[in-house]
């Protein structure tokens, strides 16, 4: 009867001390290997900027929302500078730290990490959900660019 008490308290101690541990909380201690991408970075967005950066930006924007704990999201880092820096000039970058800015993560609905919001002319023409290579990122982008819209423009059809 003793050790029957005894293994619940313990697994429940254990369970607590990896939620205490994070989601792979050192990788995100790691510094980022990103040295091809020339010190260019993504545009550190808010909720009090997200108008002035994604709403109301001439170029096609690119939204990583992210969280700090999330691996997949972390590691996708080096990834967003390297498109970031290739397509300057034709498109925008930029992350948004959901955590911080829970308006943004409640008005678009963002549940899973990471998802990524591809904006033209201010409106959501794309959503990519989980981690995505340098080369799908600028195709997705390429694709939103070249047509004007995207397939679900619902104004492509007018």
């Amino acid at each position: 009867m003793y050790w029957s008490t005894k293994l619940p308290i313990a697994l429940l101690l254990s369970v607590f001390a990896v939620l205490q541990m994070g989601c792979d909380s050192h990788v995100a201690q790691q510094p980022l290997e990103d040295s091809h991408a020339n010190g260019i970075k993504p545009v550190q967005l808010t909720d009090a900027n997200f108008q002035t950066e994604v709403i109301e930006s001439d170029l096609p924007v690119l939204v990583d929302m992210r969280a700090p704990w999330c691996e997949p999201c972390i590691k996708m880092k080096p990834t967003l500078r390297l498109v970031t820096e290739k397509l300057t000039g034709q498109a925008k970058v930029a992350e948004l730290n959901i955590d911080e800015n829970p308006f943004i993560k409640e008005k678009y609905g963002i549940h899973r990490y990471p998802t990524l919001l591809i904006f033209r002319n201010g409106v959501e023409v794309e959503r990519l959900v989980g981690p995505k290579s340098e080369s799908e990122l600028i195709a997705a982008l390429s694709e939103v660019d070249a047509s004007g819209s995207s397939p679900a423009d619902p104004d492509e059809n007018q």
